[in-house]
């Protein structure tokens, strides 16, 4: 049943994740967009293999990347994933559920979900990572994501439904990838401070990261996710120092207009 629906997605190097995320798609999508920016590996031969419509934009942060990417889409509806994400079949059944009520769509300018947060290959269902709604499928012309250079939300102009399932997030699979991400991800949250006007500040370079181990771990209950949350409240307080160190050290992004 072709549905008016297009699956965005961003990628750079994602010949692991594409593939299992683009099987979880079943038969939903009435089109597949992808947005690369560069991709050296498999990435454009899986996707194309899949039917997918590729493009090429350097990147420049993610609010404005995701846009450009929505842009792209030609059907009525979008589906939002990360390579790395993948539809639970109780997700896929909603989504294929609101698609056959005429009266949801017209109701409805946009549904949320519940996204699971995997670290190093186990669910996290606390530390901060969980609960964790989303806004990912939306009508094209009433929503865009918020322009912000890293950790941005989608935005929708009108009321808000709600999808049953879960979408599967297999972030962070090994240490490294948390390592590598941190630092492009602290390099864009710097860069964001500075456009707000945050200067550098010792105070915060030395409390905020133990302040984030104490949040993630104590208050958001981390504890609970064994010794995973508990390295997650360090790699988070890690990740913090750096976000705070690059205000001290800002540098020039690349040519190839990645962090």
């Amino acid at each position: 049943m072709a549905r008016p629906l297009s699956v965005c997605i961003l990628t750079l190097n994602e010949e692991e994740n594409l593939p299992g995320c683009l099987a979880s798609l079943g038969d939903l999508a009435g089109e597949i967009v992808i947005l690369d920016s560069g991709s050296t590996d498999r990435t454009r031969e899986i996707a194309e293999a899949a039917g997918a419509r590729f493009h090429v934009h350097p990147f420049d942060d993610f609010g404005s990347q995701h846009n450009r990417l929505f842009a792209l889409a030609s059907q009525e509806w979008i589906l939002n994933l990360d390579a790395d994400e993948r539809l639970s079949p109780e997700l896929l059944r909603s989504i294929r559920d609101t698609f056959d009520d005429p009266a949801l769509l017209a109701k409805y300018r946009g549904f949320s979900l519940d996204r699971l947060n995997y670290f190093l290959g186990k669910p996290i269902r606390h530390s901060g990572w969980a609960p964790d709604p989303l806004v990912r499928l939306f009508r094209k012309d009433a929503g865009m994501m918020e322009r912000r250079k890293v950790h941005g939300r989608i935005l929708v102009a009108g009321e808000i439904g709600r999808l049953s399932g879960h979408l599967d997030h297999f972030t962070y699979r090994t240490l490294d990838s948390f390592l590598s991400k941190s630092t492009k991800y602290a390099k864009l949250a710097a860069r964001e401070m500075q456009a707000k006007g945050k200067k550098p500040s010792l105070w915060r370079l030395l409390t905020h990261p133990a302040g984030m181990a104490v949040k993630m771990y104590v208050v958001r209950a981390g504890f609970l996710d064994g010794r995973e949350g508990l390295f997650l409240a360090i790699l988070y307080s890690y990740y913090t120092f750096l976000k705070y160190l690059y205000l001290y050290y800002p540098d020039t992004p690349r040519p190839d207009g990645n962090p």
